[in-house]
């Protein structure tokens, strides 16, 4: 477990600086925006409706399949690129208008969905998801510390830290967008790393008081004891979310995508991280303590 701590340790110091160099995505959501579903009568391809929105101003545009490629149905999204009052949203949205109706016949298409989210809305749920993020976090260390002794919450809680942090980089890596699903993942990803490290650390508790082994002995041994329920349940859930990420659709791709990531780096660090954190902060001590 030395190495893949160390390897640990060294994923965390380049997420960190990944994150901070490459910086977060943000979605519709939080950028302020226009998020909308086009169902064309004919085929028509990406690049051309890209096209004809960069050509009428709009140059951060974002169009995808929506559902299977073969269907001329597509999810587009336009960003606010800066801060604008609400005359000039007013006028973003007829130009926006203009263009659907310049381009394109009303019998050839049919707007399917629509969403205008203003600057200042998404001011507000940019807000409320770090606070989100942020007390939920605080609310799991609490319990944790609660339940464990110091220092085993202090090991639970940088297993914590340690998926959430290079979960995020996966997601600054691949370029996924910040949007309330997305935060959403990641607070399930915190709250399935807790889970699945409480599980060990619970063992360990019960083992150090009927075993008289050294510590390392007792940990392999807990670990041994409950990773037939880890490897169970991680397989539970995957089977759930390897469906939802290649059938769910759109919207619910990237959910489905960081979950999958997210639960394996989570059960990679409740048997090869966490529980090697926990005994270097109580070698030390004697059973008693710990």
């Amino acid at each position: 477990m030395r190495f893949t701590c160390l390897v640990s340790f060294i994923l965390i110091v380049f997420s960190i600086y990944q994150i901070n160099r490459q910086g977060l995505k943000y979605g519709i959501e939080f950028m302020g925006g226009t998020e909308m579903v086009l169902d064309f009568d004919e085929n028509i391809k990406i690049d051309a409706i890209r096209d004809l929105f960069v050509q009428s101003g709009f140059s951060n545009v974002s169009i995808q399949n929506y559902g299977n490629k073969t269907e001329n149905e597509f999810l587009i999204r336009l960003p606010i690129s800066n801060e604008s009052e609400n005359s000039d949203l007013s006028e973003y949205k007829n130009i926006l208008r203009n263009v659907l109706e310049k381009n394109f016949s009303s019998d050839k298409y049919s707007l399917k969905r629509i969403d205008f989210i203003g600057p200042k809305v998404g001011k507000e749920l940019v807000r409320n998801g770090i606070y989100s993020i942020i007390f939920g976090s605080i609310a799991i260390l609490i319990y944790v510390l609660l339940r464990f002794s110091f220092s085993f919450g202090l090991a639970a809680i940088s297993a914590l830290f340690h998926d959430f942090i290079i979960t995020a980089m996966i997601v600054v890596f691949l370029d996924i967008e910040i949007t309330l699903s997305t935060i959403a993942a990641l607070l399930t990803v915190i709250g399935y790393s807790v889970n699945d490290t409480i599980v060990i650390f619970d063992r360990v508790r019960e083992n150090i008081k009927t075993m008289k082994s050294p510590l390392g002995e007792i940990i392999d041994k807990s670990i041994v004891q409950t990773l037939s329920r880890t490897v169970l349940t991680v397989i539970t859930i995957l089977i759930v979310l390897v469906p939802l990420y290649f059938f769910g659709g759109v919207e619910i791709e990237d959910f489905a995508l960081i979950m999958i990531l997210g639960v394996t780096i989570g059960t990679y660090s409740s048997i090869l991280f966490a529980p090697y954190v926990m005994y270097l902060l109580n070698k030390g001590n004697t059973k008693k303590n710990v």
